[in-house]
Protein backbone atom coordinates (compact mmCIF):
# COMPACT_ATOMS: atom_id res chain seq x y z
CA UNK A 1 0.00 0.00 0.00
CA UNK A 2 0.99 3.61 -0.43
CA UNK A 3 3.40 4.65 2.33
CA UNK A 4 1.74 8.08 2.36
CA UNK A 5 -1.54 6.77 3.80
CA UNK A 6 -2.56 8.87 6.78
CA UNK A 7 -5.25 6.37 7.71
CA UNK A 8 -4.09 2.79 6.96
CA UNK A 9 -6.38 -0.23 6.90
CA UNK A 10 -7.62 -0.71 10.49
CA UNK A 11 -6.16 -3.98 11.86
CA UNK A 12 -7.50 -6.35 14.49
CA UNK A 13 -5.31 -6.80 17.55
CA UNK A 14 -5.27 -10.57 17.07
CA UNK A 15 -4.25 -10.34 13.41
CA UNK A 16 -7.40 -12.00 12.08
CA UNK A 17 -9.03 -10.61 8.93
CA UNK A 18 -11.61 -7.95 9.68
CA UNK A 19 -15.21 -9.12 9.79
CA UNK A 20 -16.86 -6.82 7.23
CA UNK A 21 -20.64 -6.82 7.51
CA UNK A 22 -21.93 -6.69 3.93
CA UNK A 23 -24.50 -3.88 3.87
CA UNK A 24 -24.73 -4.50 7.61
CA UNK A 25 -26.08 -7.79 8.90
CA UNK A 26 -28.15 -8.06 5.74
CA UNK A 27 -29.17 -11.66 6.48
CA UNK A 28 -31.09 -10.44 9.52
CA UNK A 29 -32.39 -6.94 8.69
CA UNK A 30 -33.11 -4.78 5.63
CA UNK A 31 -29.75 -4.15 3.98
CA UNK A 32 -28.01 -0.82 4.41
CA UNK A 33 -30.28 0.34 7.23
CA UNK A 34 -29.31 1.56 10.69
CA UNK A 35 -30.93 -1.60 12.09
CA UNK A 36 -28.74 -3.82 9.89
CA UNK A 37 -25.66 -1.90 10.99
CA UNK A 38 -26.59 -2.13 14.68
CA UNK A 39 -27.19 -5.88 14.43
CA UNK A 40 -23.86 -6.28 12.65
CA UNK A 41 -22.08 -4.51 15.50
CA UNK A 42 -23.90 -6.71 18.02
CA UNK A 43 -22.82 -9.84 16.14
CA UNK A 44 -19.12 -9.04 16.22
CA UNK A 45 -18.48 -7.09 13.02
CA UNK A 46 -15.38 -4.89 12.81
CA UNK A 47 -16.40 -2.91 9.72
CA UNK A 48 -19.58 -2.09 7.82
CA UNK A 49 -19.66 -2.28 4.03
CA UNK A 50 -21.72 0.71 2.86
CA UNK A 51 -22.89 1.51 -0.70
CA UNK A 52 -22.79 5.18 -1.70
CA UNK A 53 -24.91 7.11 -4.21
CA UNK A 54 -25.22 10.87 -4.68
CA UNK A 55 -28.37 12.95 -4.51
CA UNK A 56 -29.06 15.59 -7.17
CA UNK A 57 -27.34 18.18 -4.96
CA UNK A 58 -24.29 15.98 -4.35
CA UNK A 59 -25.02 14.59 -0.88
CA UNK A 60 -23.71 11.03 -0.40
CA UNK A 61 -26.39 8.65 0.86
CA UNK A 62 -26.40 4.95 1.76
CA UNK A 63 -28.20 2.62 -0.66
CA UNK A 64 -27.19 -0.36 -2.73
CA UNK A 65 -29.56 0.49 -5.56
CA UNK A 66 -29.89 3.80 -7.45
CA UNK A 67 -33.68 3.47 -7.57
CA UNK A 68 -35.53 2.60 -4.37
CA UNK A 69 -39.19 2.06 -3.46
CA UNK A 70 -40.85 4.98 -1.73
CA UNK A 71 -43.28 4.80 1.14
CA UNK A 72 -46.09 5.71 -1.25
CA UNK A 73 -45.33 2.67 -3.41
CA UNK A 74 -43.64 4.70 -6.13
CA UNK A 75 -40.06 4.43 -7.32
CA UNK A 76 -37.51 7.05 -6.28
CA UNK A 77 -34.36 7.69 -8.31
CA UNK A 78 -31.78 8.98 -5.87
CA UNK A 79 -29.80 10.98 -8.42
CA UNK A 80 -32.93 12.95 -9.40
CA UNK A 81 -33.84 14.01 -5.86
CA UNK A 82 -32.28 16.64 -3.63
CA UNK A 83 -31.34 15.57 -0.15
CA UNK A 84 -34.29 17.51 1.31
CA UNK A 85 -36.74 15.90 -1.11
CA UNK A 86 -35.29 12.46 -0.40
CA UNK A 87 -35.60 13.07 3.35
CA UNK A 88 -39.29 13.88 2.88
CA UNK A 89 -40.04 10.94 0.63
CA UNK A 90 -37.76 8.38 2.26
CA UNK A 91 -36.87 9.54 5.78
CA UNK A 92 -35.27 6.23 6.76
CA UNK A 93 -32.58 6.39 4.06
CA UNK A 94 -29.37 7.36 5.91
CA UNK A 95 -26.81 9.83 4.68
CA UNK A 96 -23.12 9.00 4.78
CA UNK A 97 -22.65 11.69 7.45
CA UNK A 98 -25.26 10.00 9.64
CA UNK A 99 -23.67 6.60 9.05
CA UNK A 100 -20.22 7.91 9.99
CA UNK A 101 -21.63 9.19 13.27
CA UNK A 102 -23.40 5.87 13.81
CA UNK A 103 -20.19 3.90 13.15
CA UNK A 104 -18.29 6.08 15.62
CA UNK A 105 -20.88 5.39 18.33
CA UNK A 106 -20.66 1.64 17.69
CA UNK A 107 -16.86 1.46 17.34
CA UNK A 108 -17.03 0.29 13.72
CA UNK A 109 -14.83 0.96 10.70
CA UNK A 110 -16.42 1.79 7.33
CA UNK A 111 -15.80 0.33 3.90
CA UNK A 112 -17.41 2.62 1.32
CA UNK A 113 -18.43 0.99 -1.98
CA UNK A 114 -18.67 3.93 -4.36
CA UNK A 115 -21.56 3.42 -6.77
CA UNK A 116 -22.01 6.86 -8.32
CA UNK A 117 -19.43 8.66 -10.44
CA UNK A 118 -17.96 11.40 -8.28
CA UNK A 119 -19.07 9.82 -5.02
CA UNK A 120 -15.44 9.23 -4.01
CA UNK A 121 -14.57 12.90 -3.57
CA UNK A 122 -17.87 13.52 -1.77
CA UNK A 123 -17.20 10.60 0.57
CA UNK A 124 -13.65 11.82 1.29
CA UNK A 125 -15.06 15.23 2.14
CA UNK A 126 -17.50 13.68 4.64
CA UNK A 127 -14.81 11.50 6.24
CA UNK A 128 -12.49 14.49 6.49
CA UNK A 129 -15.20 16.71 7.95
CA UNK A 130 -15.95 14.07 10.60
CA UNK A 131 -12.24 13.37 11.24
CA UNK A 132 -13.07 9.67 10.92
CA UNK A 133 -9.96 7.50 10.52
CA UNK A 134 -10.99 3.79 10.30
CA UNK A 135 -12.24 3.63 6.72
CA UNK A 136 -11.49 2.45 3.19
CA UNK A 137 -13.02 3.33 -0.17
CA UNK A 138 -13.49 1.12 -3.20
CA UNK A 139 -15.23 0.85 -6.55
CA UNK A 140 -15.80 -1.37 -9.56
CA UNK A 141 -15.25 1.74 -11.69
CA UNK A 142 -11.55 2.12 -12.50
CA UNK A 143 -11.94 5.84 -13.10
CA UNK A 144 -13.43 6.35 -9.63
CA UNK A 145 -10.64 4.43 -7.89
CA UNK A 146 -7.96 6.15 -10.02
CA UNK A 147 -9.39 9.60 -9.26
CA UNK A 148 -9.07 8.92 -5.54
CA UNK A 149 -5.46 7.83 -5.91
CA UNK A 150 -4.56 10.84 -8.05
CA UNK A 151 -6.18 13.14 -5.51
CA UNK A 152 -3.99 11.66 -2.77
CA UNK A 153 -6.82 10.01 -0.83
CA UNK A 154 -5.43 9.44 2.69
CA UNK A 155 -7.55 6.32 3.17
CA UNK A 156 -6.88 2.94 1.49
CA UNK A 157 -8.42 2.62 -1.96
CA UNK A 158 -9.63 -0.74 -3.23
CA UNK A 159 -10.54 -1.96 -6.67
CA UNK A 160 -13.38 -4.48 -6.83
CA UNK A 161 -12.42 -7.38 -9.09
CA UNK A 162 -15.12 -9.37 -10.88
CA UNK A 163 -14.83 -13.08 -11.59
CA UNK A 164 -12.66 -13.61 -14.66
CA UNK A 165 -10.80 -10.31 -14.37
CA UNK A 166 -7.07 -10.07 -13.72
CA UNK A 167 -6.75 -8.46 -10.28
CA UNK A 168 -3.24 -7.21 -10.94
CA UNK A 169 -4.19 -5.60 -14.23
CA UNK A 170 -7.02 -3.84 -12.40
CA UNK A 171 -4.61 -2.71 -9.69
CA UNK A 172 -2.19 -1.34 -12.27
CA UNK A 173 -4.99 0.47 -14.09
CA UNK A 174 -6.10 2.23 -10.92
CA UNK A 175 -3.12 2.43 -8.59
CA UNK A 176 -5.30 0.91 -5.88
CA UNK A 177 -3.87 -0.22 -2.55
CA UNK A 178 -6.09 -3.29 -2.18
CA UNK A 179 -7.58 -5.83 -4.58
CA UNK A 180 -11.05 -6.89 -3.44
CA UNK A 181 -11.86 -10.24 -5.05
CA UNK A 182 -15.60 -10.51 -5.76
CA UNK A 183 -15.60 -14.22 -6.57
CA UNK A 184 -18.45 -15.50 -4.41
CA UNK A 185 -20.19 -17.10 -7.40
CA UNK A 186 -17.18 -19.18 -8.48
CA UNK A 187 -18.70 -22.53 -7.54
CA UNK A 188 -18.67 -24.48 -4.30
CA UNK A 189 -15.00 -23.71 -3.53
CA UNK A 190 -14.18 -20.13 -4.60
CA UNK A 191 -11.38 -20.11 -2.03
CA UNK A 192 -9.35 -22.35 -4.37
CA UNK A 193 -8.97 -19.34 -6.70
CA UNK A 194 -7.05 -17.49 -3.99
CA UNK A 195 -3.90 -19.45 -4.73
CA UNK A 196 -0.53 -19.21 -2.99
CA UNK A 197 0.85 -17.73 -6.21
CA UNK A 198 -1.82 -15.01 -6.23
CA UNK A 199 -1.12 -14.14 -2.59
CA UNK A 200 2.62 -14.14 -3.17
CA UNK A 201 2.26 -11.80 -6.15
CA UNK A 202 0.02 -9.48 -4.15
CA UNK A 203 2.65 -9.38 -1.41
CA UNK A 204 5.40 -8.69 -3.95
CA UNK A 205 3.40 -5.75 -5.30
CA UNK A 206 2.56 -4.57 -1.75
CA UNK A 207 -1.15 -5.02 -2.41
CA UNK A 208 -3.64 -5.89 0.27
CA UNK A 209 -6.31 -8.52 -0.44
CA UNK A 210 -9.95 -8.39 0.65
CA UNK A 211 -12.48 -11.16 0.06
CA UNK A 212 -16.02 -11.29 -1.29
CA UNK A 213 -19.12 -11.68 0.87
CA UNK A 214 -19.25 -15.29 2.04
CA UNK A 215 -21.75 -17.12 4.23
CA UNK A 216 -20.82 -20.81 3.82
CA UNK A 217 -19.10 -21.98 7.02
CA UNK A 218 -16.85 -24.46 5.21
CA UNK A 219 -15.63 -21.74 2.85
CA UNK A 220 -15.20 -19.21 5.66
CA UNK A 221 -13.01 -21.65 7.57
CA UNK A 222 -10.56 -21.75 4.66
CA UNK A 223 -10.68 -18.01 4.04
CA UNK A 224 -9.87 -17.23 7.67
CA UNK A 225 -6.59 -19.11 7.29
CA UNK A 226 -5.48 -16.80 4.45
CA UNK A 227 -3.34 -13.68 4.91
CA UNK A 228 -6.12 -11.30 3.85
CA UNK A 229 -7.21 -7.97 5.28
CA UNK A 230 -10.91 -8.64 5.57
CA UNK A 231 -13.79 -10.91 4.65
CA UNK A 232 -17.29 -9.65 3.88
CA UNK A 233 -20.39 -11.52 5.03
CA UNK A 234 -24.14 -11.10 5.22
CA UNK A 235 -23.84 -13.16 8.44
CA UNK A 236 -21.18 -11.43 10.54
CA UNK A 237 -21.86 -13.78 13.45
CA UNK A 238 -20.11 -16.55 11.49
CA UNK A 239 -16.91 -14.49 11.48
CA UNK A 240 -17.12 -12.25 14.52
CA UNK A 241 -18.72 -14.29 17.31
CA UNK A 242 -17.22 -15.96 20.37
CA UNK A 243 -15.12 -18.24 18.15
CA UNK A 244 -13.28 -15.12 16.94
CA UNK A 245 -13.01 -13.37 20.29
CA UNK A 246 -10.50 -13.71 23.09
CA UNK A 247 -10.52 -17.08 24.85
CA UNK A 248 -12.35 -16.55 28.13
CA UNK A 249 -13.07 -19.98 29.61
CA UNK A 250 -16.72 -18.93 30.02
CA UNK A 251 -19.41 -21.27 28.70
CA UNK A 252 -22.18 -19.07 27.33
CA UNK A 253 -25.79 -20.20 27.82
CA UNK A 254 -28.04 -18.21 25.48
CA UNK A 255 -31.47 -17.60 27.04
CA UNK A 256 -34.17 -18.45 24.45
CA UNK A 257 -31.51 -17.98 21.77
CA UNK A 258 -30.18 -14.63 20.55
CA UNK A 259 -33.59 -13.22 21.37
CA UNK A 260 -32.90 -9.48 21.10
CA UNK A 261 -32.38 -10.06 17.37
CA UNK A 262 -34.27 -13.23 16.39
CA UNK A 263 -37.69 -14.39 17.64
CA UNK A 264 -37.21 -16.29 20.88
CA UNK A 265 -37.50 -20.07 21.04
CA UNK A 266 -37.41 -20.56 17.27
CA UNK A 267 -35.01 -22.45 15.05
CA UNK A 268 -33.90 -19.09 13.67
CA UNK A 269 -32.84 -17.96 17.16
CA UNK A 270 -31.15 -21.33 17.71
CA UNK A 271 -29.14 -21.15 14.49
CA UNK A 272 -28.04 -17.60 15.29
CA UNK A 273 -26.95 -18.76 18.75
CA UNK A 274 -24.78 -21.53 17.34
CA UNK A 275 -23.40 -19.36 14.53
CA UNK A 276 -22.41 -16.76 17.13
CA UNK A 277 -20.33 -19.37 18.92
CA UNK A 278 -22.40 -19.75 22.08
CA UNK A 279 -21.95 -23.04 23.91
CA UNK A 280 -25.49 -23.72 25.13
CA UNK A 281 -28.98 -22.91 23.89
CA UNK A 282 -31.63 -22.42 26.57
CA UNK A 283 -35.20 -23.14 25.54
CA UNK A 284 -38.59 -23.74 27.16
CA UNK A 285 -40.78 -26.75 26.50
CA UNK A 286 -44.50 -27.44 26.83
CA UNK A 287 -46.82 -30.29 25.93
CA UNK A 288 -49.21 -29.79 23.03
CA UNK A 289 -52.70 -31.29 23.03
CA UNK A 290 -51.50 -34.21 20.90
CA UNK A 291 -48.68 -35.00 23.34
CA UNK A 292 -45.83 -33.57 21.24
CA UNK A 293 -43.24 -31.64 23.20
CA UNK A 294 -42.89 -28.18 21.64
CA UNK A 295 -40.73 -25.15 22.28
CA UNK A 296 -42.67 -22.25 23.77
CA UNK A 297 -42.14 -20.07 26.84
CA UNK A 298 -45.65 -18.84 27.59
CA UNK A 299 -48.67 -21.03 28.33
CA UNK A 300 -50.41 -19.34 25.39
CA UNK A 301 -49.21 -18.54 21.87
CA UNK A 302 -50.55 -14.99 21.98
CA UNK A 303 -47.32 -13.06 22.67
CA UNK A 304 -44.93 -14.73 20.23
CA UNK A 305 -47.12 -15.84 17.31
CA UNK A 306 -49.98 -14.52 15.17
CA UNK A 307 -52.41 -16.87 16.92
CA UNK A 308 -54.27 -17.08 20.20
CA UNK A 309 -54.96 -19.84 22.67
CA UNK A 310 -53.30 -22.20 25.10
CA UNK A 311 -50.47 -24.42 23.90
CA UNK A 312 -51.97 -27.32 25.84
CA UNK A 313 -55.19 -27.01 23.80
CA UNK A 314 -53.54 -26.98 20.36
CA UNK A 315 -52.33 -29.86 18.23
CA UNK A 316 -48.93 -29.85 16.60
CA UNK A 317 -50.57 -29.23 13.21
CA UNK A 318 -52.30 -26.13 14.57
CA UNK A 319 -49.10 -24.86 16.16
CA UNK A 320 -47.13 -25.40 12.95
CA UNK A 321 -49.57 -23.20 11.04
CA UNK A 322 -48.70 -20.22 13.23
CA UNK A 323 -46.22 -17.49 12.28
CA UNK A 324 -43.78 -17.30 15.19
CA UNK A 325 -41.51 -14.68 13.66
CA UNK A 326 -43.36 -11.67 12.24
CA UNK A 327 -43.87 -10.14 15.69
CA UNK A 328 -40.10 -9.68 15.86
CA UNK A 329 -39.69 -8.22 12.37
CA UNK A 330 -40.51 -8.76 8.72
CA UNK A 331 -37.22 -10.61 8.14
CA UNK A 332 -38.44 -13.39 10.46
CA UNK A 333 -41.87 -13.90 8.90
CA UNK A 334 -42.81 -17.55 8.60
CA UNK A 335 -40.72 -18.86 11.48
CA UNK A 336 -42.39 -21.94 12.96
CA UNK A 337 -43.00 -23.17 16.46
CA UNK A 338 -40.38 -25.94 16.71
CA UNK A 339 -40.66 -29.28 18.41
CA UNK A 340 -38.06 -30.24 20.99
CA UNK A 341 -36.99 -33.10 18.73
CA UNK A 342 -36.29 -30.62 15.91
CA UNK A 343 -34.29 -28.41 18.23
CA UNK A 344 -32.24 -31.35 19.52
CA UNK A 345 -31.51 -32.51 15.98
CA UNK A 346 -30.13 -29.06 15.11
CA UNK A 347 -28.13 -28.95 18.33
CA UNK A 348 -26.58 -32.35 17.60
CA UNK A 349 -25.76 -31.34 14.03
CA UNK A 350 -23.93 -28.27 15.32
CA UNK A 351 -22.08 -30.13 18.08
CA UNK A 352 -23.55 -27.88 20.78
CA UNK A 353 -25.47 -28.40 24.02
CA UNK A 354 -28.84 -27.44 25.43
CA UNK A 355 -30.48 -26.23 28.63
CA UNK A 356 -34.07 -27.49 28.69
CA UNK A 357 -36.52 -25.60 30.91
CA UNK A 358 -39.57 -27.77 31.53
CA UNK A 359 -42.71 -25.69 31.89
CA UNK A 360 -45.36 -28.42 32.07
CA UNK A 361 -44.18 -31.62 30.35
CA UNK A 362 -44.47 -34.75 32.51
CA UNK A 363 -40.93 -35.61 33.55
CA UNK A 364 -41.03 -39.19 32.33
CA UNK A 365 -42.14 -38.07 28.83
CA UNK A 366 -39.41 -35.44 28.59
CA UNK A 367 -36.69 -37.81 29.80
CA UNK A 368 -37.91 -40.55 27.46
CA UNK A 369 -37.57 -38.29 24.41
CA UNK A 370 -34.13 -37.05 25.42
CA UNK A 371 -32.93 -40.61 26.05
CA UNK A 372 -34.41 -41.85 22.78
CA UNK A 373 -32.41 -39.16 20.94
CA UNK A 374 -29.22 -40.06 22.85
CA UNK A 375 -28.98 -36.53 24.17
CA UNK A 376 -28.76 -36.97 27.95
CA UNK A 377 -25.04 -36.21 28.06
CA UNK A 378 -25.47 -32.97 26.15
CA UNK A 379 -28.17 -31.19 28.12
CA UNK A 380 -29.26 -30.14 31.56
CA UNK A 381 -32.74 -29.53 32.97
CA UNK A 382 -34.61 -27.15 35.20
CA UNK A 383 -38.25 -26.39 35.95
CA UNK A 384 -39.95 -23.53 37.78
CA UNK A 385 -42.37 -26.16 39.10
CA UNK A 386 -40.91 -27.73 42.30
CA UNK A 387 -42.91 -30.93 41.69
CA UNK A 388 -41.45 -31.32 38.22
CA UNK A 389 -37.96 -30.80 39.63
CA UNK A 390 -38.43 -33.75 41.97
CA UNK A 391 -40.00 -35.80 39.17
CA UNK A 392 -37.07 -35.06 36.84
CA UNK A 393 -34.57 -36.24 39.44
CA UNK A 394 -36.63 -39.38 40.14
CA UNK A 395 -37.06 -40.16 36.43
CA UNK A 396 -33.35 -39.75 35.64
CA UNK A 397 -30.86 -40.13 38.49
CA UNK A 398 -28.08 -39.60 35.91
CA UNK A 399 -29.52 -36.34 34.54
CA UNK A 400 -27.72 -33.02 34.87
CA UNK A 401 -30.11 -30.74 36.72
CA UNK A 402 -29.76 -27.07 37.54
CA UNK A 403 -31.09 -25.60 40.77
CA UNK A 404 -31.08 -22.29 42.62
CA UNK A 405 -30.22 -22.31 46.32
CA UNK A 406 -32.61 -19.44 47.01
CA UNK A 407 -35.54 -21.60 45.85
CA UNK A 408 -34.86 -24.14 48.62
CA UNK A 409 -34.08 -21.81 51.49
CA UNK A 410 -30.37 -22.48 51.33
CA UNK A 411 -27.53 -24.48 49.84
CA UNK A 412 -27.80 -27.58 52.05
CA UNK A 413 -31.53 -28.00 51.48
CA UNK A 414 -31.00 -27.69 47.72
CA UNK A 415 -28.37 -30.43 47.82
CA UNK A 416 -30.51 -32.78 49.84
CA UNK A 417 -33.63 -32.39 47.70
CA UNK A 418 -32.25 -32.16 44.14
CA UNK A 419 -28.56 -33.15 44.14
CA UNK A 420 -27.91 -30.66 41.30
CA UNK A 421 -24.93 -30.67 38.99
CA UNK A 422 -25.28 -26.94 38.28
CA UNK A 423 -26.26 -24.09 40.60
CA UNK A 424 -27.48 -20.77 39.20
CA UNK A 425 -26.25 -17.68 41.03
CA UNK A 426 -27.09 -13.99 40.75
CA UNK A 427 -24.27 -11.50 40.18
CA UNK A 428 -24.50 -10.03 43.67
CA UNK A 429 -24.21 -13.50 45.28
CA UNK A 430 -21.38 -14.85 43.08
CA UNK A 431 -18.39 -14.28 45.35
CA UNK A 432 -20.13 -16.00 48.26
CA UNK A 433 -21.93 -18.90 46.54
CA UNK A 434 -19.59 -19.84 43.69
CA UNK A 435 -16.76 -21.08 45.98
CA UNK A 436 -19.30 -23.09 47.99
CA UNK A 437 -20.51 -24.78 44.78
CA UNK A 438 -16.99 -25.63 43.67
CA UNK A 439 -16.14 -27.09 47.05
CA UNK A 440 -19.13 -29.43 46.74
CA UNK A 441 -18.54 -30.53 43.15
CA UNK A 442 -21.31 -28.36 41.69
CA UNK A 443 -20.72 -26.11 38.67
CA UNK A 444 -21.66 -22.51 39.42
CA UNK A 445 -23.55 -20.69 36.65
CA UNK A 446 -24.01 -16.96 36.84
CA UNK A 447 -27.34 -15.51 35.68
CA UNK A 448 -27.71 -12.00 34.28
CA UNK A 449 -30.65 -11.06 32.06
CA UNK A 450 -30.13 -7.28 31.94
CA UNK A 451 -28.01 -5.12 29.62
CA UNK A 452 -25.77 -2.83 31.70
CA UNK A 453 -22.31 -2.61 30.07
CA UNK A 454 -20.70 -1.92 33.45
CA UNK A 455 -22.13 -5.15 34.87
CA UNK A 456 -20.83 -7.03 31.83
CA UNK A 457 -17.37 -5.57 32.42
CA UNK A 458 -17.62 -6.89 36.00
CA UNK A 459 -18.74 -10.31 34.72
CA UNK A 460 -15.86 -10.43 32.23
CA UNK A 461 -13.47 -9.81 35.12
CA UNK A 462 -15.12 -12.52 37.26
CA UNK A 463 -14.66 -15.15 34.52
CA UNK A 464 -17.55 -17.39 35.68
CA UNK A 465 -17.46 -21.01 34.52
CA UNK A 466 -20.89 -20.54 32.92
CA UNK A 467 -23.32 -17.68 32.40
CA UNK A 468 -27.01 -17.70 31.49
CA UNK A 469 -27.83 -14.44 29.68
CA UNK A 470 -29.98 -12.65 27.16
CA UNK A 471 -27.27 -10.43 25.68
CA UNK A 472 -24.39 -12.66 24.60
CA UNK A 473 -23.24 -9.82 22.35
CA UNK A 474 -22.67 -7.55 25.34
CA UNK A 475 -20.54 -10.16 27.08
CA UNK A 476 -18.42 -10.53 23.94
CA UNK A 477 -18.03 -6.75 23.75
CA UNK A 478 -16.96 -6.65 27.41
CA UNK A 479 -14.42 -9.40 26.86
CA UNK A 480 -12.98 -7.46 23.92
CA UNK A 481 -12.80 -4.29 26.00
CA UNK A 482 -10.92 -6.23 28.64
CA UNK A 483 -8.36 -7.34 26.06
CA UNK A 484 -7.81 -3.81 24.74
Amino acid sequence: MRPSLTHPWPPRRDGRPLCIAHRGASAHAPEGTPLAFDIAADLGADMWEVDIWLTADGVPVVSHDPVVPGKDGGRIEIAHCSRDELARRLPDLPTLAETIAHARRRGQALYLDLKARGSGSAAVAELTRADFAPAALGAFDDAESRALIEAGCPWPVTVLVRLGEDPFARAEATGADIIHLCWEHAGPRPQDLVTPDLLAEAKRRDLGVAIWHEERPEVLADLLALPVLGICSDNPERLGGFHAGPASGIEVVCHRGINHIAPENTMEAARLTYDFGCDWLELDVRRAACGTIVVMHDPTVDRTTDGTGAVADMTLDALKRLDAGSWKGAKWAGAEVPTLAEAITLCQARGRRMYIEDKDVPADELIALVREMDFMDDCFFWSPDPRLMLDLRAAAPEASIKANAAHYGGFEAMQQMIRPQICEIQVEDWTEEAPLCRANGIRPMLQYFDDDPAIFDHIAALRPEMINLDRADMLLAALRRGEA
